[in-house]
């Protein structure tokens, strides 16, 4: 498990992170899948962008997950599994 970034921005069904400095941008791409220290699956990667150095990612959140857990991911911190 690998860190990915914390939660800056949820919209509708994407979550955006800003990637965490310590992570191997090399090792990014997308569909890779998205969990919380609990190991609950949020969702897949659908979109790397911004800058090389610190990119930000948007998250194509799974439908399984409903309104209430939602609300309380803001600045939690997401891994690549």
């Amino acid at each position: 498990m690998k860190r990915l970034g914390a939660i800056l921005h949820i919209m509708d069904n994407l979550l955006i992170v800003r990637a965490d400095s310590t992570l191997e941008h090399s090792f990014l791409r997308e569909n890779l899948l998205v969990v919380t220290k609990r190991m609950k699956r949020l969702g897949k990667i659908k979109e790397i962008f911004g800058p090389v150095n610190a990119p930000y990612i948007s998250i194509r959140m799974l439908k399984d997950i409903n309104a209430s857990e939602i609300k309380g991911l803001k600045n939690e911190r997401v891994y690549l599994q």
